[in-house]
């Protein structure tokens, strides 16, 4: 899953930052397909420069639909903070009322599962978005992957493992311990492979936001990069949401063949939550 489904890493891109549809092409290249995360007056006609990154407009949406598999669920209206809202009309509007949007879109599954914004949810809003979404997105570091019982058992909790970029994973290097937002550390490889190979009768969800390759910059400034290594623990990022493009792919080539790539609409209705 892409958090946010960004375009492109910066609004002036450099050599080196992906595009989103660069990487599902990578992505089918190794057998896979992913699920978006909308934010809905984010996507335009036009790709447009917001806080820093630039987003894709709704034909980008429907490529990567209908040429490469892909489906699409809520991230909100706006990015609202659903802890901030105070009527449950407000509530609806940033959740609920997404749906019809992207069905209108040809976005038919979005009713699978809502992106909180930035993890902030409580139970006003779970009792709102759970009329209208069969699973709400926790974000886990333990379990790494889902099980039928907690995920069908209100609020519906749909774990996911967010993989980030940042500090390397080498103690022996400078990059081990340099100026990092929230101190983040480059998500372990062994962990990635975790949430791919799940367990028989278990759902993972990787999620990520911006892929880069190569080298940019210098340590310290905060869209540097440093992916040249051929040793996964050497990579890093100066920013947590970029993650290094051969680290992605070295972990998507050792996936699980045997399970299934799905989403969670139809996780849902597998699992008899259905669609509320």
């Amino acid at each position: 899953m892409f958090g946010r489904t960004i375009w492109t890493a910066s609004c002036a891109p450099k050599p080196g930052m992906r595009t989103l549809l660069q990487t599902a092409n990578d992505l089918k290249a190794v057998g896979v397909r992913a699920v978006g995360g909308v934010v809905v007056n984010r996507i335009g006609t036009s790709r447009q420069c917001i806080r820093g990154v630039i987003y894709p407009t709704w034909n980008d949406l429907t490529t990567l639909r209908t040429g490469l598999g892909w489906s699409f669920v809520s991230q909100g209206m706006n990015y609202a903070d659903m802890t901030a809202l105070s009527t449950d009309a407000q509530r609806y509007d940033e959740s609920g009322a997404t749906i019809p949007v992207l069905a209108a879109k040809g976005h038919n599954k979005a009713w699978g599962l809502f992106n909180y914004p930035n993890d902030l949810q409580d139970a006003a809003a779970q009792a709102v978005v759970t009329d209208y979404f069969s699973f709400g997105r926790v974000y886990t570091e333990d379990p790494l992957t889902n099980t039928r019982t907690p995920a069908t058992t209100y609020p519906y909790p749909l774990l996911t493992f967010s993989i980030n970029g940042g500090q390397c994973n080498n103690p022996s290097l400078p990059c081990y311990d340099f100026p990092v937002r929230s101190d983040r550390r480059t998500t372990a490889l062994p962990d990635i492979l975790t949430v791919l190979r799940p367990a028989p009768g278990n759902y993972g969800i990787l999620q990520l936001y911006r892929v880069v390759e190569g080298k940019s910059g210098t340590m310290g400034q905060a869209n540097a990069w440093d992916c040249t290594s051929t040793d996964w623990r050497n990579r890093w990022t100066g920013h947590p949401e970029n993650f290094c493009r051969n680290t992605l792919l070295a972990a998507l080539r050792q996936r699980s063949t045997s399970a299934i790539i799905t989403t969670p609409a139809d996780v849902a209705i597998a699992w008899g939550r259905g669609r509320p």
